[in-house]
């Protein structure tokens, strides 16, 4: 008799340490911190000179003024989410973007080219200033 009883009571134990294993478990699983609410992204504009274009990187280093609210002047690499923004950039081209950050994402959107880099340039001129000028044809 003594074993019947030993053993209903550890099955009794067995049962009640489950059933409170799986509460704990529920209630730990229900008190994880919710998740914050995603901000909107936020947009600045930029105004700058292009420096370079990496389109293996998809990026486009600008040489900016300051973006108030946001950034200081200075010179750096900004992603584009749209690869095809690249296509249209030369260096020393002038620009205005919209700067969008989200969290610590940060990326250019609208880039628009306000000033086309000189692509021809005038011949330098021979060292000696009294040497003739080319004859045009």
């Amino acid at each position: 008799m003594r074993d019947r009883t030993k053993l209903t009571a550890r099955a009794t134990f067995l049962k009640a340490a489950i059933v409170a294993g799986i509460s704990l478990s529920v209630w730990l699983a229900g008190c994880g911190s919710p998740k914050p609410t995603q901000q909107p992204a936020r947009r600045y504009s930029l105004n700058g000179r292009v420096v370079s274009v990496e389109k293996a990187k998809q990026q486009v280093v600008v040489d900016h003024g300051e973006i108030t609210g946001f950034m200081m002047a200075m010179t750096m690499g900004y992603s584009v989410k749209n690869p095809s923004l690249l296509d249209s950039l030369s260096p020393e081209d002038q620009i205005t973007a919209d700067v969008v950050v989200n969290g610590d994402d940060v990326w250019l959107e609208n880039i628009v080219v306000v000033k086309k880099a000189d692509q021809a340039k005038a011949p330098a001129k021979e060292a000696h200033p009294a040497s003739p000028e080319p004859k045009k044809q």
